[in-house]
C-alpha cells in the first residue's frame, strides 16, 4: 500500500487498522491453509485489518477506498474453504465481527432483526430463551455467522423443510461500495446478496423468519453402497423430514474414533424430524421403517447414535490433529450423481470424507475433508488442492456446481445461479461498485497480476487437469 494511502487509512481509523505481521498472517487465509506456490497466482497477504464499529465507519471506509483504488476485502466468521474472505492481490480486510446491534425477536411476525456478525449458535441460544429457533444453518453452527453464510450461499441443515436462507430473509440493510446505505425487501433485490462474496457490499442488519422451537428427533439407516443411498435420498422425501444429514465410510470411520461411537462402516444417514407429541413420533418412526426398507437399506438402532445430534456440528474439530487438511464442498443432483459419488468414495486412496444434506427435492450438498497425515511441502500442497477442485468441477457434466465461488471458483456463477441472474449481477455490480473496489476476484474471476492475458479460472482449470 502507497505511504499516502495508508495515512488516509490511519488517520481516520486510528487503533482501528491493524498491520502486524500476525494479523496479517491470520487474515490471509480461511478454513483451508494456502500453499505459498499460489502466491505465483494472486496474493493473499492483505496490507492491513480494519475493525469497524459502525455503519458510519463502513461508508467512510468504502468512500476512501473508492478515492484510493483500494481492495476491500469483507471478513466475518472465515469458516468457508473457498478464499471468498481473503485478497486476490492485497488490499485491506474488514473484519465485520465488530458491528453488533440489538437482537429484536418480533412473535406475532415470527421474525428476528439482527445483526449478520452474530453467531449461529448464540442466536439460536436467544431464540429458543423465547420458545423459537431458527429455520436452518449451516454445520459450522458453532463459529459461521449468518452474514458470512449469505454471501456463500446459505444451504445448510433446515433447507430441506424452510428452503435456502435467501428465502428467510425479509428485510435486509446493506452498505454500498458507493458509502450509501439501503434497505432491501424484496425477494429479488436481496437475492442478488446471497452468494454474492460480499462483493456487492457488507450487510449492517438482518430480518428473519424464525419458527417454533419444535423438538427434534432422530431416526437413522444405513446404505451398502451409493445406488442405494441415492434410492434411499429420494424415498425419504416422502417421509417430509426436517434434515437428511448422511456420511460416507471414511468419515464414519473417523466419526466413530473421534467421538466414541460404533456407526457401522457404510452410508451413515440420519434423519431429523420435528415432533410434538408421541403419536407423531410412532407414526413417523413406522413411515420412516417402511420407507427404508422400500429403499433397500438397514433401520439403524437408536444406540448407535446416540445424541448424535450435537456431535454433528463438531465434525471440524476433528481436523485439528492433522498438519494439514483441504475442505470444499459441492451441490450434487439425486438423479445423476450416483458414479460420481462412487468415484469420490475412491480417490485419494480412500481418504477423502465426505457428509453430505438434502437441502432440497432434487440437490444435495457434499462437503469434503481431506485431511493430510504427513508434514508436506507446497508443491504437493498446490496438486492436492488443484486435484480436488479438478473433481469438484466435473461435477458439471452431471448438473452439480461448485457451493460458493469464491477465489477458488471465481467465474462459476452463472452455473451456480443461472445466466440471468449472473446478467442482473454485473449490472448492478456496474452501478454500485464501477471501480470494483468490493472483494475483487470473488464472482468474475480476475485476470492474473503476473500475466494478464490469462483469467484465474483458466489457469486452475488447466492446472487441474495435469495434477
Amino acid at each position: 500500500m502507497k505511504k499516502k494511502t495508508r495515512t488516509k487509512f490511519v488517520r481516520y481509523l486510528g487503533k482501528q487498522m491493524k498491520e502486524n505481521a500476525t494479523a496479517l498472517q491470520i487474515y490471509s487465509r480461511d478454513m483451508s491453509e494456502l500453499p505459498s506456490l499460489t502466491k505465483l497466482l494472486f496474493n493473499s497477504t492483505p496490507d492491513g485489518i480494519i475493525l469497524p464499529k459502525n455503519v458510519e465507519d463502513l461508508q467512510r471506509i468504502y468512500n476512501l477506498a473508492n478515492e484510493t483504488r483500494t481492495p476491500i476485502i469483507p471478513r466475518s466468521g472465515g469458516t468457508s474453504g473457498f478464499g471468498g474472505s481473503i485478497p486476490y492481490n492485497k488490499g485491506l480486510v474488514i473484519d465485520c465481527k465488530g458491528i453488533t446491534s440489538d437482537i429484536l425477536i418480533e412473535p406475532i411476525d415470527q421474525t428476528v432483526t439482527t445483526s449478520p456478525s452474530i453467531i449461529f449458535s448464540e442466536l439460536q441460544n436467544k431464540l429458543k430463551l423465547q420458545g423459537f429457533s431458527l429455520c436452518s444453518y449451516p454445520s459450522s453452527f458453532y463459529s459461521a455467522t449468518i452474514g458470512g453464510w449469505i454471501a456463500h450461499g446459505g444451504h445448510g441443515i433446515g433447507s430441506l423443510q424452510y428452503s435456502s436462507v435467501v428465502d428467510q430473509i425479509t428485510e435486509m440493510q446493506v452498505v454500498l461500495p458507493n458509502g450509501q446505505v439501503e434497505i432491501y425487501t424484496e425477494k429479488d433485490d436481496i437475492s442478488l446478496f446471497f452468494g454474492s462474496n460480499g462483493t456487492l457490499g457488507i450487510i449492517t442488519e438482518i430480518k428473519l423468519k424464525i419458527k417454533f422451537d419444535i423438538p427434534i428427533k432422530q431416526f437413522g439407516c444405513i446404505f451398502d453402497s451409493p445406488y442405494e443411498l441415492m434410492k434411499g435420498l429420494k424415498e425419504l422425501q416422502q417421509v417430509n423430514p426436517f434434515s437428511v444429514w448422511f456420511l460416507n465410510p471414511s468419515q464414519v470411520s473417523a466419526f466413530n474414533d473421534t467421538f466414541g461411537y460404533n456407526l457401522p462402516r457404510s452410508f451413515v444417514v440420519i434423519v431429523s424430524k420435528e415432533i410434538s407429541f408421541e403419536e407423531e413420533e410412532l407414526e413417523f418412526s413406522n413411515n420412516f421403517n417402511n420407507t427404508i426398507r422400500k429403499a433397500g437399506g438397514q433401520i439403524l438402532d437408536k444406540r448407535y447414535f446416540k445424541d448424535i445430534w450435537n456431535f454433528r456440528f463438531k465434525t471440524f474439530a476433528m481436523l485439528k490433529e492433522f498438519p494439514y487438511f483441504l475442505v470444499s464442498e459441492v451441490i450434487l443432483p439425486i438423479e445423476t450423481s450416483v458414479k460420481y459419488l462412487r468415484k469420490l468414495t475412491n480417490l485419494f486412496e480412500g481418504k477423502l470424507r465426505a457428509e453430505g444434506e438434502l437441502i432440497s427435492g432434487t440437490h444435495y450438498s457434499l462437503l469434503l475433508y481431506l485431511p493430510i497425515e504427513e508434514v508436506i511441502g507446497d508443491f504437493k500442497k498446490s496438486l492436492l488442492i488443484l486435484n480436488l477442485n479438478k473433481h469438484v468441477l466435473k461435477s458439471k457434466k452431471i448438473g452439480g456446481f461448485p457451493y460458493s465461488t469464491g477465489l477458488w471458483f471465481a467465474g462459476y456463477y452463472s452455473q451456480i445461479y443461472g445466466k440471468e441472474q449472473f446478467k442482473r449481477y454485473k449490472e448492478f455490480k456496474k452501478k454500485i461498485d464501477p471501480k470494483n473496489i468490493s472483494n475483487p476476484g470473488k464472482v468474475c474471476s480476475p485476470k492474473l497480476r503476473i500475466f494478464p492475458l490469462f483469467s484465474l479460472k483458466f489457469v486452475i482449470r488447466v492446472a487441474s487437469e495435469f495434477s
